[in-house]
């Protein structure tokens, strides 16, 4: 009996992954329209595990959303990586983001959270996460370089990452214009320092 009681966490976890990755699956191939029993027919569970393991469809959307995401960041992280100057860096970066595969599904997801405050604290949840991951990494390229921050990185990344989203949904809502319009590079005012 003791062995048994063991072993449940680990059989959920594994249960709770499987239902994930099957949800980032599908949301790359149909987007946030993507059904319950569709996500528990790929991830071979019972619909009524989705709601167990994350509460709702609509929590498990927007996990699985900032999850690709974060795996999308290693395309932006790279792309600024190649970079030797300020400028050069913070173009590179703001494009790149501009056009990862899952920003899409992470404004959708930031929409879904909007009227769901029981969704609320996973999206706070993982878009914390995604800001000191970035803030980790900006501080690792400026010191790397020599670079500095006129606003402070956590202001710079959180500054960023709202005007990305931002943007993204303004395109993807159908107004005249796009991502060139908009000047995204300079929400991070990385330099060289004097």
């Amino acid at each position: 009996m003791e062995s048994r009681a063991r072993h449940r966490p680990h059989r959920g976890a594994a249960t709770r992954s499987r239902i994930r990755k099957a949800a980032m699956g599908l949301l790359r191939e149909h987007g946030p329209g993507v059904t319950v029993s569709a996500i528990s027919e790929a991830a071979e569970v019972y619909p009524n595990q989705i709601t167990h393991h994350f509460g709702s469809k609509d929590a498990l959307v927007i996990e699985a959303s900032f999850n690709l995401l974060l795996l999308d960041t290693e395309r932006i992280q790279s792309a600024g990586r190649h970079m030797r100057t300020p400028e050069s860096f913070r173009a590179a970066i703001a494009r790149t983001a501009m056009h990862v595969p899952s920003m899409p599904h992470v404004v959708a997801a930031l929409a879904i959270a909007q009227d769901n405050p029981p969704a609320q604290p996973t999206l706070r949840t993982l878009i914390d996460l995604l800001f000191r991951q970035s803030e980790r990494y900006l501080e690792r390229i400026m010191s790397e370089r020599g670079w500095v921050s006129e606003q402070g990185v956590a202001r710079d990344v959180r500054t960023f990452w709202s005007a990305i989203f931002g943007a993204v949904l303004v395109h993807r809502a159908g107004v005249p214009g796009g991502p060139s319009d908009i000047d995204l590079a300079s929400t991070l005012t990385v330099r060289r320092a004097d």
